[in-house]
């Protein structure tokens, strides 16, 4: 399932910043988008979440040869995000 595959991707970026030792900040955002997707089907909203906070962490990443590696890792995950959120039905828009 998808949502097993995001999980699965992210505790593996989460795990990839951690012995790269980005700052704080990113691992924050990464232990948050875990967290988002471990709790259970998640929303539309839920899933914008996620995919805005891999361009957070995207954006916040230093150069180099090991951010280049995860970057792989976001762009794998914002991937599955993006075919989760079309498979999931948009909220009504507020009236």
């Amino acid at each position: 399932m998808l949502i097993d595959d995001a999980i699965r991707e992210a505790s593996r970026l989460l795990a990839s910043l951690r012995s790269m030792r980005a700052t704080q900040e990113v691992v924050d955002e990464a232990e948050l988008a875990l967290s988002a997707l471990e709790h259970g089907n998640p929303s539309h909203h839920t899933l914008d979440f996620v995919a805005d906070a891999l361009e957070r962490i995207d954006a916040n990443l230093p150069h180099g040869a090991l951010a280049g590696f995860v970057r792989v890792r976001i762009r794998t995950m914002a991937g599955i995000v993006t075919a989760m959120q079309d498979d999931t039905p948009t909220p009504p828009s507020a009236a």
